[in-house]
């Protein structure tokens, strides 16, 4: 009679201890299955600007070899996968600009980074009013940025207000952030008709991208030539470039995504 109830007890025992192991496996998995849906979750913003650029040409543009000059840091931050505080300093072309996503292409490159985005932006509105030592504080300083990024249309061409800014962000930042300048697009002007338009930046010409190029070599700043690539595509593509404007001056989204692609470019590894 004992040993029957020992046998008994013994597969009870064994039954237990199986059903505990099956348990315990069926949590791994289950753990292991949410870590990779969690990983593998597709991010809806990423997911909106690859469909609206999936119906584009794509974008035709390599960027020059030494297009990171004096941006040292930022990239070491996005190669380790750090975090990386950009404000975006213009008017309402910068917003465009800032609207489309850009960062999060440019995150996709660099597993890990993140790219903490500041839009400060007001219509119409360039560095002739930021170099006020009020607004530059409302503006940018407060921000404390790792990158500023300077563009838009509305700069009236005054060139010495963005070297102010400049020298202002770097005067009252300890951290001297690195800046970025970048060259006009969109706006009223049309690259298939522009008689001025170039893909090249004029080295003798007097106007204000060339001005820009020269000031980031003076100043030591980072330097985008916007107009060139976003001139080109809208010369090639193949469609007008109403399809790409909500208005007679911005972007929609479709101008919104070359402005993106060109970004990402410029950042790609």
């Amino acid at each position: 009679m004992c040993s029957i109830i020992r046998r008994l007890v013994g597969k009870v025992f064994c039954r237990l201890v199986l059903i505990a192991l099956v348990v315990l496996a069926t949590e791994k998995i289950s753990a292991a299955e949410g870590e990779s849906s969690t990983a593998d979750k597709a991010d809806p913003v990423l997911e909106r600007i690859d469909f609206i650029y999936s119906d584009m040409a794509p974008l035709a543009w390599t960027p020059p070899p030494d297009r990171w000059r004096n941006l040292d840091r930022t990239i070491e931050t996005l190669k380790r996968g750090g975090t990386l505080r950009v404000v975006m300093l213009g008017d309402s072309i910068v917003n465009d600009t800032s609207r489309s996503a850009w960062e999060k292409l440019v995150e996709r490159l660099y597993p890990g980074a993140r790219i903490e985005k500041v839009t400060s932006v007001r219509g119409g509105t360039g560095c002739w009013y930021y170099k006020d030592p009020v607004q530059l504080e409302e503006y940018v300083l407060k921000h404390k940025p790792d990158l500023l990024m300077i563009g838009g249309i509305s700069h009236r061409d005054d060139i010495e207000s963005v070297r102010e800014v400049v020298r202002g962000v770097r005067a009252n930042l300890d951290s001297d952030p690195e800046i970025l300048l970048m060259t006009p697009c969109f706006g009223h002007k049309d690259p298939r008709v522009d008689p001025n338009w170039t893909f090249e930046i004029p080295a003798d010409a007097n106007d204000f991208r060339t001005q820009l190029k020269r000031l980031a070599e003076e100043e030591n700043t980072a330097f985008l030539d916007m107009t060139g690539p976003w001139g080109q595509y809208i010369r090639t593509c193949g469609e007008d470039i109403h399809w790409f404007k909500r208005d007679i001056v911005h972007a929609n989204a479709r101008g919104e995504a070359i402005l993106a692609r060109i970004l990402e470019r410029f950042f790609a590894p």
